[in-house]
């Protein structure tokens, strides 16, 4: 039981979601495949804007969303979370690095490294140098890394999952394909819950 985990990590919903995901898997037997994609192509692609610009003129939109985030972290007891000071990022360099970390069989240590970075350290790493110096810490291989972002089968790659992510009804992330269903928000991974338990 695979289900397809659409992510960026320019998106906090991405870091709660990541946060849960264990749990879910150990309940339910199923895996959880991470899937590089970058959020302002699937918005493009789908016609969608991402919600700091769609509710702008929305504040009560706005302040709910901080709100139901609270909620969340609260629940689950993210106590490490914390909203990045230099949000909104560019995340086209990391998410690139995602694709590099998948070949090099490197993916769940460059994850937690950056996804830590962005959602508890408050790192800047749309700056690449910042990136570069996070994931040294994290005693990764920035160079072997860094080689394959700067490829054109990476750069294709990430196009490839984002164009591939959108003709299947992504519009925003994070998303869930399981069984050729689509479920949208970490606030809808108890439906996914429920789906993938009655349909063993």
């Amino acid at each position: 039981m695979i289900v397809d985990f659409i992510f960026d990590v320019a998106s906090p919903n991405t870091y709660l979601a990541h946060k849960i995901i264990p749990q879910i898997e150990e309940r339910t037997g199923a895996k959880f495949e991470y899937i590089p994609c970058l959020l302002g192509g699937i918005h493009k692609l789908s016609n969608n804007q991402p919600p700091f610009i769609a509710y702008a003129d929305c504040k009560n939109k706005s302040d709910y969303q901080m709100i139901e985030i609270d909620r969340f972290v609260k629940q689950h007891s993210l106590t490490n979370y914390k909203f990045n000071s230099h949000f909104p990022p560019s995340t086209i360099q990391i998410q690139r690095g995602a694709i590099a970390a998948k070949e090099l069989d490197i993916f769940e240590d460059y994850f937690e490294c950056v996804i830590s970075a962005m959602w508890e350290q408050d790192k800047n790493i749309s700056d690449v140098e910042v990136l570069k110096e996070v994931l040294k810490e994290g005693n990764l291989d920035v160079e072997s890394i860094m080689e394959i972002v700067l490829s054109q089968d990476c750069k294709d790659k990430l196009i490839k999952n984002t164009d591939e992510a959108v003709n299947k009804g992504c519009f925003g992330v994070p998303t869930f394909f399981y069984d050729n269903q689509i479920f949208f928000g970490k606030d809808h991974l108890h439906q996914l819950e429920q789906y993938i338990n009655s349909n063993k």
